[in-house]
């Protein structure tokens, strides 16, 4: 049992309470939305090459990359909302014990619930960072968004190139409370920071003679989420749970905080300790937001000691709405005998992403976790994030 004092409690509660009333001030660091400066980025064409510029072509190009920009933003795995303590009520000694050795992993969840009528609360600090389009024939970020030639020239004559970066910082304060031994009920406030940073360069006869430059900023309260588990079958440490998560459009979508749509997933549930070593699989579906999508993800967690867990994870996640996209030349919409190259989604199949995450949770005194991880991308499709690291804080409350 935890031996935090009971005066600790109203601390805590009020620094969470104080982190989710910030997020509830929200603001655009400028008057455009980012949406719209990425868009304009896509679309300008300057006049020096006035007389071949496509908008029709650059309109099509916009909607390509908008789309998947779009879903691969709001598409990062954020780490489950289930606590690090967990408890079960041991029927021959009549008390309430801690259920495992392990802290558990931060994606993927375990059977194990967090106890009757306990709860726990937690803070998460997450960055992603997004510097290329891979399947894009992007390098270091840059890569054409127009280009014009003449028919049955493979060489184009003039190209515009952009570099863009996409960043999010998410802080969330999330919460979890045990409604009975079998059934947990779970809430998550995500507060985002975003930003984009682009150049478009025209060059035209090998010669570099336009830019276009962009930097926005925006901030406020993303999707937040309410989630439910419940525990089927209950075999000392292994066990199987559903799980259901509703994820509200609470973001404003036009400065990518968040989708703009109602979101649904539910999954399967396992797990299996013995000692130290613990195992979870998790597999389920999900429907609107940015994307219907089928993932699953497995676990290993080590209890290297009493308050230190080592976790290796591994995720895939098939996103219908993400495809990939390549460049085609089609004639000029208003100029014979000219060929203007937009960026076309590949919509008949879908693109699968692979993740890793290598990570460590250290139990800091009482009912204190502090966790640190890492998420790499194992696959090249969509947006190529940087390592993604986060900082998470979970906090156990006594009855």
């Amino acid at each position: 049992m935890s031996d935090v004092r009971r005066g600790s409690r109203p601390r805590f509660v009020a620094l969470a309470a104080a982190l989710v009333c910030l997020g509830f001030w929200s603001a655009p660091a400028s008057g455009q939305a980012l949406r719209e400066q990425v868009a304009s980025l896509i679309t300008t064409q300057p006049a020096v090459v006035g007389a071949t510029a496509d908008p029709l072509a650059a309109a099509r190009s916009r909607d390509t990359l908008l789309g998947l920009f779009g879903v691969e933003m709001s598409s990062t795995p954020l780490t489950a909302g289930t606590s690090g303590f967990v408890y079960q009520l041991n029927r021959d000694l009549g008390v309430v014990e801690r259920a495992s050795d392990s802290f558990g992993a931060f994606f993927t969840e375990r059977a194990l619930r967090v106890g009757h009528r306990r709860t726990a609360v937690g803070f998460v600090v997450q960055d992603a960072s997004f510097d290329a389009v891979q399947g894009l024939s992007l390098d270091d970020g840059v890569f054409p968004v127009n280009a014009v030639r003449t028919a049955g020239v493979q060489q184009p004559y003039a190209v515009d190139q952009l570099r863009l970066q996409l960043t999010t910082r998410t802080y969330t304060v999330r919460g979890v409370y045990g409604a009975t031994d079998r059934l947990d009920l779970g809430a998550a406030i995500p507060y985002v920071q975003a930003r984009i940073d682009g150049a478009r360069v025209t060059t035209a006869t090998g010669q570099p003679v336009f830019q276009v430059l962009r930097e926005g900023r925006s901030s406020g309260i993303g999707d937040a989420s309410v989630t439910a588990r419940y525990r089927l079958v209950n075999e000392g440490r292994a066990g199987l749970a559903l799980g259901s998560d509703v994820r509200l459009p609470t973001g404003r979508a036009a400065d990518l905080l968040g989708t703009g749509s109602l979101a649904v997933r539910g999954q399967v549930i396992a797990s299996w300790e013995d000692g130290p070593l613990a195992v979870a699989a998790n597999a389920g579906v999900g429907v609107g937001g940015a994307s219907d999508e089928v993932f699953g993800s497995g676990a290993v967690t080590l209890a290297a000691g009493p308050r230190v867990t080592l976790v290796g994870e591994v995720m895939t996640r098939r996103l219908s709405d993400l495809h990939r996209a390549s460049q085609v030349y089609e004639p000029h919409s208003t100029i014979a005998g000219i060929e203007s190259m937009r960026w076309v989604a590949d919509s008949t199949s879908a693109v699968a992403i692979g993740y890793a995450v290598a990570g460590v949770k250290w139990n800091v005194t009482g009912s204190v976790l502090l966790g640190a991880n890492l998420l790499f991308r194992l696959t090249d499709g969509g947006l190529r994030a940087r390592v993604t690291p986060a900082l998470t804080l979970d906090y156990d409350l006594l009855r």
